[in-house]
């Protein structure tokens, strides 16, 4: 049976999730686009959002055995569209909860923005551009868009948490160590 870890980027627009499966070494992406103009505003907006999300989590988890699931967490500095970011993050945890509701407790992980940056690039700190390349200089896989490559980020800190070896480069193991000490 494949291992399979999921990352996950939510912006107010849209969701790039991305699969890893580790047992083959291969990813594959989903985008959905939940911008008004696409989901409805409102209720209509959010229930559209969770009906999406809770679709593309069972065709995953039909993949294989789902080992961790990692989450971009809320940018906290943001001054717009605050309320909306909650609202979506809502659905996207109430998605997961239910699609995946043994992990809840131990893995499914929030990652915050800054952490999920370190890991790919040993700083907290590189812009966009910087972890495109360093998704394709690091991994081989070059993802469709900045949130892809974020999501694949993610899945593969998902995976990193899941694997029996810690990873070899010293600041992958320090947001590891942070992620694990989040949970404890």
């Amino acid at each position: 049976m494949a291992r399979v870890s999921i990352g996950i980027d939510q912006s107010y627009s849209g969701c790039a999730i991305v699969h890893y499966d580790a047992t083959s070494g291969t990813a594959s992406e989903i985008f959905h686009d939940f911008s008004p103009k696409q989901a409805g505003t409102g209720t209509r907006r959010l229930l559209h959002v969770y009906a999406a999300l809770r679709e593309s989590f069972a065709a995953i988890e039909r993949l294989g055995q789902i080992t961790h699931i990692c989450h971009e967490g809320y940018s906290y500095g943001s001054k717009y569209r605050r309320e909306e970011m909650g609202e979506l993050g809502c659905a996207l945890k109430l998605a997961l909860a239910n699609q995946f509701p043994t992990h809840v407790e131990r893995r499914i992980h929030a990652v915050a923005p800054p952490t999920v940056k370190k890991f790919v690039t040993g700083s907290g700190r590189a812009d966009k551009d910087k972890i495109m390349l360093a998704v394709y200089m690091r991994w081989n896989y070059e993802p469709a868009s900045n949130d892809a490559a974020d999501a694949y980020a993610l899945a593969r800190i998902a995976e990193a948490l899941a694997a029996p070896e810690p990873p070899e480069l010293r600041f992958q193991q320090e947001v590891l160590q942070t992620i694990r000490k989040d949970v404890a």
